[in-house]
């Protein structure tokens, strides 16, 4: 159709006119770089006459990169030792920082002992005072005792004498019933007399040693008060013992360290902070390179140079592909006027033929108009019938949609009553599982036996770690602490042990294996038996295996004690150790030996 052709044809117009400028500034690009010709020609001459001199420098290098390879194992010697030494150096100072440290507390710890040694002094005064006590306690005992014994002899004999009197008294016999002579009135009222007389010195020395008794028995009551105001003196003398030894032992330490830093590694720090400073390590190594570095400089290379004529053949690399493009577009340039000009004429050819065609369109489109005014409008009454019957159809769709919404708004109801129900039986059961998370977290009931078992599981361990330490060790459960957000005022729940020994309170991570090792079988042994307290039942077997290797002799002493201590808590006690002096320290044991055709197993 003639619409159709008019759009092809304003379409090669477009793609034609776009063509011509695509070269067009093809041209331009390519004019312009010739005009730079005499430039361009200049930098390509430059970049020839860098790379020649970079091709003398390569050469040149490769004979000094020789010579360089003979340098490197002087010069991994000599760094070798650098490296050597300023890791000496490092741990030299880690070393100084220790001692000053040391040196900063060794006054503090010459002071600590000495109020160590005065609470010693004073603690053995109050193990003399209750040694005094005792002796004063024990002769009063025995003089009440004494006594006890002579009021009882007394007590016989004036029973003795009152029978006596009594039957002179009674008899009407003419013959004294006690020595068998004749009984005159006279001789048995002076016999009864006498008796009598006798008898009343019996009572009141039986009476005088009564009131001493009591007296003495006072003397008892306050010494013993006494003695058991001082029944942990001989403790505090032992572990104040104990901790001035080990506050004299650190003392000696520090002492000894910083006399030996000022006569060892003082002086070795300066020696090696020379040697680095001065360069005045490796002394052989560098003879050596110092003999080659003179042979490299009878080569003439120069680095430097060498560098910056890399640099200049690379900068100026880009010259050469600007030449070939000189020269590819002085080849090019009269092709492309040429080819210019035809699309000249060309467009000018099809904007000639396309204004034909847009006049012949204009004529057969006037033409097209009136014939369509003198005929009926058919297909606006087609569309109007068209519209009617679309718009019958929505409102039939509309009323079905209606209704299934009023059915799907029946079921909704139906199920709304339903979840309801549901909503309420399920809120009852979350607050039920709520009030049960309460009671089974951390809060809850467990908290609350963890509370009540902590102080029992205390107690027991500083008992048993009592004997284990020699009263020099002690722990304690914390359940609360602080945030570390100053700014709350409340606490967060936890549980940290804290162990405490002659030095104060440290981490579990400060004490030796040994010391360790006594906490954690305490806690252990003390969590276990109430344990089974609380469940009614009884621990009938304690297995300790390798217990014994990180203990020294005191500590091993002390375990076995305290084993024998624990013994009638359980029925079988199993120890299982490598170490032979233990063999006598229990009664019955197992021996495996292994031999060359196996192990075998002695009860003994």
């Amino acid at each position: 159709t003639l619409a159709a052709a008019l759009e092809r044809s304003r379409a090669n117009r477009a793609a034609l006119s776009a063509r011509l400028a695509d070269k067009e500034s093809e041209r331009e690009a390519q004019a312009d770089l010739v005009k730079r010709a005499t430039e361009v020609e200049s930098a390509y001459r430059a970049w020839t006459e860098a790379r020649a001199a970079l091709e003398a420098f390569e050469t040149a290098a490769a004979q000094f990169r020789e010579q360089e390879k003979r340098r490197q194992p002087f010069l991994d010697e000599i760094n070798s030792e650098r490296a050597r030494l300023e890791q000496e150096r490092v741990a030299l100072s880690e070393q100084f920082s220790v001692i000053s440290n040391q040196l900063l507390v060794i006054d503090e710890l010459g002071k600590e002992q000495e109020r160590a040694t005065a609470a010693l002094a004073e603690a053995e005064e109050r193990t003399r005072q209750r040694e005094e006590l005792r002796a004063r306690l024990d002769a009063s005992r025995q003089r009440q005792a004494a006594l006890k014994a002579e009021n009882d002899g007394l007590k016989a004999q004036m029973m003795a004498m009152d029978e006596r009197i009594k039957n002179l008294e009674v008899t009407d016999a003419g013959n004294c019933p006690l020595c068998g002579q004749e009984l005159s009135p006279e001789h048995r009222a002076m016999t009864i007399d006498g008796l009598k007389s006798e008898g009343k010195v019996f009572g009141d020395q039986w009476r005088a040693n009564r009131v001493e008794t009591e007296s003495i028995s006072g003397q008892v009551a306050e010494l013993e008060a006494q003695v058991r105001g001082l029944s942990d003196a001989e403790t505090e003398r032992v572990r104040l013992a104990a901790q001035l030894s080990a506050l004299s032992e650190r003392l000696e330490t520090a002492r000894q360290a910083a006399a030996a830093w000022e006569t060892g590694g003082k002086i070795r720090l300066q020696e090696v902070e020379d040697q680095l400073n001065g360069e005045k390590f490796a002394a052989s190594a560098r003879s050596q390179l110092s003999k080659l570095d003179e042979e490299l400089s009878g080569l003439g290379y120069d680095a430097a140079a060498h560098d910056a004529a890399r640099q200049n053949e690379l900068a100026g690399r880009e010259s050469e592909a600007e030449y070939r493009n000189l020269e590819a577009a002085r080849a090019a340039l009269k092709p492309l006027e040429n080819e210019i000009a035809s699309l000249q004429e060309q467009l000018s050819t099809l904007n000639v033929e396309l204004d034909n065609a847009e006049d012949a369109y204009a004529e057969a489109a006037a033409r097209l108009g009136e014939a369509e005014a003198n005929t009926p409008d058919l297909e606006e009454s087609e569309q109007a019938l068209f519209d009617l019957q679309e718009r019958e159809n929505r409102m039939n769709m509309e009323v079905g949609g209606a209704r299934q919404l009023v059915s799907v708004l029946d079921s909704r109801r139906s199920q709304k009553a339903q979840y309801t129900v549901r909503r309420e039986e399920l809120a009852g059961e979350i607050a039920r599982h709520k009030t049960l998370e309460r009671a089974f977290g951390k809060d809850g009931v467990p908290a609350l036996l963890i509370e009540q078992a902590l102080p029992q599981i205390e107690e027991k361990a500083n008992e048993l770690l009592d004997r284990l330490s020699n009263g020099g060790m002690s722990v304690r459960f914390v359940t609360q602490a602080s945030y570390k957000d100053k700014k709350r005022d409340d606490l967060k729940e936890t549980l940290d042990i804290v162990i405490s020994d002659s030095a104060g309170e440290r981490d579990y991570e400060m004490f030796s294996g040994g010391e360790a090792f006594r906490v954690n079988f305490a806690i252990r042994l003390a969590l276990s038996e109430i344990l089974a307290q609380r469940t009614g039942a009884r621990l009938q077997t304690l297995v300790i295996d390798e217990g014994f290797g990180s203990q020294d002799a005191q500590g091993v002493q002390r375990l076995i004690e305290a084993i024998n201590t624990v013994r009638g808590d359980f029925a079988k006690i199993l120890i299982i150790t490598h170490l032979d002096e233990l063999k006598d320290a229990f009664p019955n044991r197992i021996e495996v030996e292994k031999g060359e055709r196996g192990s075998v197993v002695r009860v003994i």
